[in-house]
């Protein structure tokens, strides 16, 4: 006898995609950006507002872990997950914000040298 009904997915499979599924790596790996550009900062002669490049940068990369570490909390947590899930949001595209910014003042920065 074969059996025809449908199998059911480990539960871990059978939720949706979560938000908190995407904003966990890429917040991660956007700490990683903030980390090299500040690096590559200290390489640009220092005028006026890029001075401070790499001090926003470090704020941005707080930004980017306190997003990663809701975002985390909201998989571990389920009972919580939406509201930790709105919050991780809020804070990333925040974070995403300051860093296109950030690199606008760079970029200007370059072009003027």
């Amino acid at each position: 006898m074969s059996d025809s009904s449908p199998k059911k997915e480990p539960a871990i499979h059978s939720r949706k995609s979560r938000l908190a599924d995407h904003i966990l790596p890429s917040s991660a790996t956007m700490i990683g950006v903030c980390m090299t550009v500040i690096s590559v900062s200290q390489l640009i002669p220092k005028h006026s507002i890029s001075r401070h490049v790499d001090d926003l940068l470090a704020f941005d990369s707080l930004f980017f872990l306190a997003s990663a570490m809701l975002s985390y909390f909201s998989i571990r947590h389920p009972d919580q997950a939406e509201k930790l899930e709105q919050v991780a949001d809020i804070i990333f595209l925040v974070a995403i914000a300051l860093m296109v910014i950030i690199g606008f003042v760079v970029s200007f920065e370059l072009m003027i040298d």
